[in-house]
């Protein structure tokens, strides 16, 4: 058995608790022939109860040398692209890099890695709504909207919020194994790789919180009928509005017409179905309404500059 594996978390007032509690619970069932694989640290600036943005209060440890520590890892919470309140952490992070093997940010604990210097010229990634704040941050730094979590030589990072337990699932099969991994994404009940980028999950959430019932129908509607043909007088039907002020509307609400998101729905579903890579590109064509394969290579090829077919090829993951 290898030696246990110390992870430090970095923790603040207003923290994210998923962003915490997500990968630690993933970490503690990672038992390897009867012994625990890890062993979590919360650290905090003065130490003592933290509070998190929900409420949730957990008891700290006092910043600390981390000599001997696998992992630091920051997690994302309020206030923290605000880097000039979170100094004292900046400056203990930037101290203690030399001293782990990793360094993990959750959501917007990027933005803390930032203010130490470390993300400069490396492939990152963050929660969708912080994606260009940070990459104004760090220019050279690319900042890749729809990853889950990207891992960039020692550095880690993931998007938001639940996207920190599948960063941790990820870091658990580096050191213990595909078969570990995967058990513990089955007593957890979640994916042991999830389908698709942030942004399919995003964009459908977004939908879903419009103020306006009507364009939160149609948008619910065109995800859950992709194969129909989503024209837009057959929508404007679906919720009892004229097509005109329909497609008026619904661009006011989404900054997008109704057809350009028809095609982005369908650009989505078609990705999430060749990740899987159980279907043939002309297949999962058919599976989200798109009936000719040159349109299909056509959107994208306009969406993601690249082909379904090579698409598939690169980010089939098998199991």
């Amino acid at each position: 058995m290898q030696p246990i594996k110390k992870m430090a978390f970095i923790c603040f007032e207003g923290f994210q608790a998923l962003d915490l509690v997500g990968p630690m619970e993933v970490f503690s069932l990672a038992v390897v022939a009867g012994e625990a694989g890890y062993e979590c640290h919360l650290l905090s600036e003065q130490g003592g109860l933290v509070t998190s943005t929900s409420g949730m209060m957990l008891a700290t440890e006092k910043l600390m040398s981390l000599a001997g520590f696998d992992s630091l890892i920051v997690v994302g919470g309020e206030n923290v692209k605000q880097l000039g309140q979170h100094q004292p952490l900046i400056q203990y992070i930037e101290a203690q890099q030399a001293n782990v093997k990793r360094i993990i940010s959750i959501c917007s604990g990027a933005f803390l890695l930032a203010g130490a210097g470390l993300l400069a010229h490396k492939k990152i990634t963050t929660h969708w709504s912080c994606i260009d704040a940070l990459q104004t941050l760090v220019p050279s730094a690319e900042v890749i909207e729809d990853a889950i979590y990207i891992k960039s030589d020692n550095l880690y990072t993931s998007a938001g919020i639940s996207a920190g337990m599948d960063l941790a699932l990820s870091i658990v099969e580096e050191d213990y194994g595909k078969v570990l991994s995967l058990a513990v994404a089955r007593e957890m009940v979640i994916f042991y790789h999830r389908p698709g980028g942030q942004k399919q999950f995003s964009d459908l959430l977004l939908a879903q919180s419009l103020s306006n019932d009507n364009i939160k129908l149609a948008c619910l509607t065109i995800h859950e009928n992709l194969t129909l043909d989503l024209s837009v007088n057959f929508l404007a039907e679906q919720v009892n509005m004229s097509p005109r002020n329909f497609s008026r509307q619904f661009t006011e609400q989404l900054n997008l017409s109704p057809g350009k998101y028809v095609q982005k729905a369908r650009v989505d579903r078609a990705k999430l179905l060749l990740e899987q890579g159980q279907l043939s590109v002309t297949q999962v064509a058919d599976k989200v309404g798109i009936k000719s394969i040159a349109v299909l290579n056509r959107l994208f090829k306009t969406y993601l500059a690249i082909s379904p077919s090579d698409y598939k090829q690169r980010f089939y993951k098998s199991p």
